[in-house]
């Protein structure tokens, strides 16, 4: 049986600012990504909207999260990947990867209809693959995630 995790993101465009944080309590997520909003409005609630749920605008950044499965027995390290279509995207918005291994093979598996990346970066903690597309790219990232239980 899986519970579920709530993943926290911190996007600027296609560029995640911060380490994701996963959070195994919804509740304790909704107020993080809360915490977040406020810090990057600088605390005016006036910079802050809210256009669904789970979503919280602050100018350019945005802070989501994201549920997904979440295993009850697992000691792999929990890594996010995110797939930023050509047009800034992201699809999917999150997904939750067990290990180094396991998101480096998800960040370099060529989405549909391309070709393999023409730039990889790695760290111990980011994997990054660019996969061109005729005059655009899109990308994959793989970070190291948080676990905030």
């Amino acid at each position: 049986m899986a519970a579920t995790a709530s993943i926290l993101l911190i996007t600027d465009g296609t560029v995640i600012e911060h380490a994701p944080e996963i959070y195994l309590s919804e509740e304790r997520a909704r107020m993080e990504a809360e915490r977040w909003a406020w810090n990057l409005a600088a605390g005016d609630p006036r910079r802050i909207s809210v256009p669904f749920d789970g979503r919280w605008q602050v100018g350019d950044r945005d802070v989501r999260l994201v549920s997904q499965p979440w295993p009850v027995h697992t000691d792999a390290q929990p890594w996010v990947g995110t797939y930023w279509t050509e047009d800034g995207y992201p699809d999917p918005e999150a997904v939750l990867l067990w290990g180094y291994r396991d998101a480096r093979m998800w960040v370099l598996e060529p989405p549909h209809g391309l070709t393999a990346p023409a730039e990889i970066i790695e760290r111990r903690w980011l994997i990054v693959a660019t996969f061109p597309r005729l005059d655009d790219y899109s990308f994959a990232v793989a970070y190291m995630a948080k676990l905030v239980a």
